[in-house]
């Protein structure tokens, strides 16, 4: 026999696996999916009410975000544009209304008659009067939406040569 030492093998140790990895993968998918729903959901918190609906729901609505739509009333806007003075009435042509607070600047399409979707906090005043603080007003413009076609060519002519310019003036001088 030999006088070499026997060779004992060495135990195998397997390392502990450690769980982090998995958990911040986990974690991450799950928050991602969370923002992409959350992004998508279209206003998610926010309810939609018509004016009628506003008319009859009494204080369960103050305070709350909402969107509401109806067509810009004639006559009803006053106060400067993109400042807090800026208000306008929308209206649904059976007699309800609702008066609109938006500070910000107004879209190009935006004037008396047109539709319009509002989306904001539904205060009220000291009056006791409902005000749409809004954050969110989109108006519909007749090049897009089919209104176009009623409209005569002078129309069309007044409100791209006139109006429009209006807007664009007005998005020149605000800050």
């Amino acid at each position: 026999m030999s006088d070499a030492p026997a060779l004992v093998p060495e135990p195998i140790v397997r390392k502990k696996r450690s769980v982090a990895p998995v958990v911040i993968a986990v974690s991450v998918v799950v928050i991602g999916l969370i923002v992409v729903g959350s992004s998508t959901s279209g206003g998610a918190g926010m309810y939609n009410y018509t004016l009628a609906q506003l008319d009859r729901s009494g204080d369960t609505v103050d305070g709350k975000d909402i969107k509401v739509a109806g067509k810009v009333k004639k006559g009803s806007v006053r106060g400067q544009p993109a400042s807090d003075s800026f208000r306008f009435d929308v209206d649904d042509g059976a007699g309800h209304t609702l008066t609109i607070a938006y500070a910000k600047l107004l879209p190009d399409p935006f004037e008396e008659g047109r539709d319009a979707i509002i989306g904001g906090k539904l205060t009220r005043e000291s009056d006791g009067s409902r005000v749409l603080r809004a954050s969110s007003l989109t108006v519909k413009c007749p090049s897009r939406y089919g209104d176009a076609e009623s409209m005569s060519e002078a129309d069309r002519q007044k409100y791209y040569q006139t109006d429009y310019k209006k807007h664009q003036d007005a998005q020149k001088k605000a800050p």
